[in-house]
């Protein structure tokens, strides 16, 4: 249990029925002019989070935000909140995979290779249960695939030893919470004001109701319209 911001203060508590739970969390790179920071909670071991939002919204930032934080935490040093109370947790990400010219090795089965080596992580018989990340998960194949594999992925992972925040642009993946209670739905949102796109950066409850690719698009002065329409 750790606490930041103002004064610093540290102390070590019974555990809650939480297992991570955070107050007004933030991201320790950014200033705290750019920073929203928001609150967040994992019940039980078994959870996902599933974060769907438009581009730039801030699903990657997020997922970074609570990894960094719980190596911080881990590490005995001051974390980015309010308040953080953690489980111990191994930390496993599937965020930032790279693609191999010289071994070659495409980026998505770079990808496959990760989530597999997740998988046999979760599976582990090991004392400390894991916390995982996975950033826009297979991104690196067609639609179809993508939300077929991805449906697949998702209920190899859920009710497992662990917890984990998967972030994706595949709205048909929340419809899994309706299969499974420690599944549920967070999202990023964005408006449009002025023909500019705003992003509040604040975590909300349930999918999210918005898209913003074609706008961007559209933006930059890319063709968006099919069949002749006009762009609007």
């Amino acid at each position: 249990d750790v606490e930041s911001r103002g004064e610093l203060e540290e102390e070590v508590v019974e555990p809650t029925e939480a297992v991570l739970r955070a107050t007004e969390l933030g991201h320790p790179l950014l200033t705290d002019r750019e920073k929203v920071t928001n609150d967040f909670v994992f019940d039980e071991l078994g959870e996902i989070a599933v974060i769907t939002g438009s581009n730039m919204a801030g699903k990657s930032t997020f997922l970074r935000t609570v990894g960094v934080n719980l190596v911080l935490a881990y590490a005995g040093a001051p974390v980015d909140a309010v308040r953080l109370e953690t489980n111990l947790f191994r930390i496993f990400t599937c965020i930032k995979v790279s693609d191999s010219v010289t071994g070659g090795i495409s980026y998505f089965y770079a990808e496959v290779k990760r989530l597999k080596a997740l998988l046999e992580a979760l599976e582990m018989e090991t004392e400390l249960p894991l916390f995982f990340a996975i950033d826009e998960i297979f991104r690196g194949t067609n639609n179809r695939e993508r939300l077929q594999g991805s449906r697949a992925y998702l209920r190899a992972l859920i009710d497992k030893r662990g917890v984990g925040l998967i972030s994706t642009h595949d709205l048909e993946l929340v419809n899994l919470a309706d299969e499974f209670t420690t599944m549920h739905n967070f999202h990023f949102r964005d408006e449009v004001a002025a023909g500019r796109m705003i992003f509040d950066y604040h975590l909300r409850l349930g999918p999210c109701p918005t898209t913003n690719a074609l706008k961007i698009m559209a933006a930059e002065g890319l063709p968006v319209a099919q069949n002749g329409a006009r762009s609007v």
